[in-house]
């Protein structure tokens, strides 16, 4: 149970952590190209003004139709090429700095996504920064659905004022408010800045220039 002293920060993965935003608009492009999409291949500018959670949301905005294809089929193909341009994602610069110095603090890294669990720890392993993570946090399928539900369970016995949230999205920041806790937003991943400051205005250009707890 919660003892008063440890202090948590919270960070999301894709677009936080991982900087991935070309894969995945890359592997977005071969997916809209192999279901015969009639439109033409989404440029960054328009993924990072339509992405959104829940991602079937954002297939919807893509021009998907459920009654052709189904979200699972979609999700599948999409995911094969994601894996397939792994080596072409990397860790943004300065996570290994903000979690080295969140160590020095005596701060515990939290890492909670929507990501599948097991393909969560196999990139950490695969990006060697798994031993930066004290708790690994993800959902048991790779469909992307909300993170909120294993937030909430795991914030249960902490006090939300020991705790802060680093993201890239809004749904990062819906997260956060569902726990109660402070959250900064990075925009360098999976929505636009001014996306982001439509709603929030604790957002920066770089994970380094966030205040740690």
């Amino acid at each position: 149970m919660y003892n008063g002293a440890m202090k948590y920060v919270i960070y999301d993965f894709n677009g936080t952590i991982l900087d991935d935003v070309e894969v995945c608009l890359k592997a977005e492009n071969y997916t809209i190209k192999h279901f015969g999409l009639d439109r033409e291949p989404i440029t960054l500018d328009e993924y990072l003004h339509i992405f959104t959670f829940p991602v079937q949301k954002y297939y919807e905005n893509v021009g998907f139709d459920w009654s052709k294809n189904s979200y699972e089929e979609v999700g599948r193909y999409w995911f094969d090429w994601y894996r397939a341009l792994r080596d072409e994602y990397k860790v943004f610069d300065g996570v290994k700095e903000i979690l080295e110095k969140n160590r020095e603090k005596g701060n515990l890294n939290i890492l909670l996504s929507a990501s599948s669990l097991v393909e969560l720890e196999k990139q950490l392993e695969e990006l060697g920064i798994a031993e930066y993570f004290d708790e690994v946090l993800g959902i048991d399928n790779i469909y992307a659905g909300s993170k909120v539900d294993i937030a909430l369970k795991w914030i249960a016995d902490k006090d939300p004022k020991d705790c802060m949230m680093i993201g890239d999205s809004l749904h990062d920041l819906e997260t956060a408010k569902a726990m109660g806790v402070d959250c900064v937003l990075v925009a360098k991943g999976h929505q636009a800045k001014d996306v982001l400051l439509k709603s929030y205005d604790k957002v920066v250009d770089d994970i380094r220039e966030v205040e740690l707890i």
